[in-house]
């Protein structure tokens, strides 16, 4: 509808759209009208009122909407602050808004011939005349406003409770921090105790005391139907995990070739052997001692935060420079380094169980005694050994040729070292003629990617 034709509709303050077969409210036309407070829009189509009809029109004091197919008022119609009159007969309403509470200034209210619920419909009453539609606006007004208090009474009583379950639920997990806290003190404690007892145990035997009386782990025994099944796996050929021991089992015996040879200067007699015991003993004491001492709760602690905070700093570090080619990029990292935290919280929660759970569950003094049996056993059968080959005089006539042979085979591997540390030499010169050019190329390459990426991203963003 044009504005000539609403201002031929308006006589005085009284503008007058009744029976025009409206389905919609021409509001901004109706706007363009101020001196229009007092409408009527009765016997039309009108379904809705659009929200804007009461943020542009709030300076109305009379609103006819009767005989329309009105189904429900906007929540802002408090907005019309300025409403007295108010004629909804004839519609489809079946609830009011509660913010209709607050027009203060209503004073006639008519509803009748509208699906109203029980409640709404007992204050409304009949309106007949003015009297009754007089207190018809009054009783609404007070039922909504109950209504009102009603549902402000219940959110409160919500978040009451939605309070007190998190204030509860926080007090658990303070009370479960603090039990774990405890627990974790007692074990530290527990196990600072026993790792005293065992270098006190250990400072007695290396001064020649008596040895303390050692457990042995109970190995399970295998069940006739878990050998019958290694025997048929055996039958059907050797899997790459029996390859890979096998592999694994003769660089073991290299090495422990390598270490005899190195410890008996080549002397691999039974003399030599006996001569050389000693040293490999009180070698292997030191690396147990300091093992021990590394995989102490504190030290190892320590040693993973120094780590982590090296790689911090080196991070950081690395992040600056990147950016004074980037720019600021923390708007796209930020939720990735969030998920990254917590993921390192876990992991560090997770690693930090495991290892207190092997500590507390695992008797090591016990594995560790199991081994030094071992390694006595295996000794022990290896100078019986040994022995018996030094009376054979075909295998030691065998070992002799040998080493005629082993000066030959010893300056043929000085020979290929010294050709890989001058290949080397040669590698370190070319890096240090060729290296900044080739860098400051990548550097170049870099850049230009990262920007092309930072503009990809940024274009996404809009």
């Amino acid at each position: 509808m044009k504005k000539i034709g609403l201002k031929n509709k308006l006589e005085g303050d009284e503008l007058d759209l009744s029976m025009l077969n409206l389905t919609e409210i021409p509001v901004s036309e109706i706007a363009s009208l101020p001196k229009a407070t007092k409408i009527d829009l009765s016997s039309n189509q009108i379904v809705s009122l659009p929200p804007e009809f009461a943020t542009k029109l709030p300076y109305i004091t009379r609103l006819e909407l009767g005989s329309n197919k009105l189904r429900s008022l906007p929540d802002n119609i408090d907005e019309l602050k300025n409403l007295r009159h108010l004629d909804l007969y004839n519609n489809q309403l079946t609830d009011l808004p509660v913010s209709l509470c607050q027009l203060r200034n209503l004073r006639w209210l008519d509803l009748k011939g509208n699906p109203l619920n029980s409640g709404l419909k007992k204050a409304a009453g009949d309106c007949l005349n003015q009297k009754e539609c007089e207190l018809a606006a009054r009783r609404v007004l007070a039922y909504l406003k109950r209504f009102h208090i009603q549902m402000e009474n219940e959110k409160l009583e919500r978040l009451k409770k939605e309070k007190e379950k998190e204030a509860a639920r926080q007090r658990a997990e303070e009370e479960q921090i603090a039990k774990k806290r405890a627990e974790r003190k007692a074990a530290k404690e527990k196990r600072k105790e026993e790792h005293k007892a065992f270098m006190e145990s250990q400072k007695h035997q290396s001064n020649g005391s008596a040895a303390a009386e050692q457990k042995y782990v109970a190995m399970p025994k295998t069940t006739v139907t878990a050998s019958k099944n290694k025997k048929n796996k055996s039958k059907k050929g050797g899997s790459w995990l029996g390859w890979f021991n096998m592999i694994l089992f003769f660089c073991l015996l290299g090495a422990t070739g390598y270490g005899l040879y190195v410890y008996t200067e080549g002397n691999l007699s039974l003399d030599g052997l006996k001569a050389a015991y000693p040293r490999i003993a009180d070698n292997a004491q030191v690396l147990a001692n300091l093992t021990v001492e590394a995989f102490q709760p504190d030290n190892l602690k320590e040693t993973v935060q120094t780590v982590f905070q090296v790689v911090k700093e080196t991070s950081i570090t690395a992040w600056a420079k990147l950016e004074e080619y980037t720019g600021d990029l923390s708007m796209y990292t930020g939720p990735v380094v969030a998920a990254m935290a917590k993921a390192w919280v876990w992991t560090q929660e997770i690693t930090i169980s495991i290892y207190n759970w092997l500590v507390e569950n695992i008797d090591w003094n016990a594995i560790i005694g199991a081994l030094n049996a071992a390694w006595r056993f295996l000794y022990d059968q290896w100078m019986v050994v040994c022995e018996e080959l030094s009376k054979n005089k075909t295998f030691m006539s065998v070992v002799e040729a040998i080493k005629g042979y082993s000066v030959i085979v010893w300056e043929n591997l000085l020979y290929i070292w010294a050709a890989l540390c001058h290949q080397l030499s040669v590698a370190i010169e070319y890096i240090q003629e060729e290296g900044p050019g080739i860098l400051a190329s990548v550097k170049n390459q870099a850049t230009s990617t990262l920007d092309s990426a930072k503009q990809s991203i940024e274009g996404l963003m809009k």
